[in-house]
């Protein structure tokens, strides 16, 4: 068993935060949804090929959510459900619906029944379900 200096055990760990990997179909429309319309930047984008035939594989983020878009996904690749959490998310909901954008109108709900309006539930084009919630909000 691994020591550290003073030859105590090492049991101790760290567990970082998970990375979603989205199915992606079609980049423009991909960059259309998440970079234009949900305002999160892309790190870095790769192709194993130097054309733009080639499937992109893609990092985005927003603030702290990090997600990565998958243009070598099949059509009969799972679809996906992420919650990305959000402080004032009624403030979020109102900046996508101020932007006119030819997506439904998001709106944030109570999924629970609870009197607290804490998700706000979003397709993207290729059919994941991105949930937005109420992070330390106090609705």
């Amino acid at each position: 068993m691994p020591t550290i200096e003073n030859d105590q055990p090492i049991n101790e760990f760290e567990i970082g935060s998970s990375i979603p990997v989205l199915r992606m179909f079609d980049e423009s429309k991909a960059r259309a949804f998440y970079i234009d319309y949900l305002g999160f930047t892309v790190d870095w984008a790769h192709r194993f090929e130097s054309n733009e035939q080639s499937p992109l594989y893609m990092q985005i983020h927003l603030g702290d959510a990090v997600i990565h878009l998958n243009g070598h996904a099949e059509e009969d690749a799972p679809i996906s459900e992420v919650r990305i959490p959000v402080l004032r998310l009624e403030n979020y909901c109102t900046y996508l619906c101020e932007k006119k954008a030819n997506y439904p109108k998001p709106s944030v709900v109570d999924p629970r029944y609870e009197g607290k309006n804490t998700d706000m539930n979003i397709f993207d084009p290729f059919d994941n379900y991105l949930v937005f919630w109420a992070a330390g909000d106090s609705n």
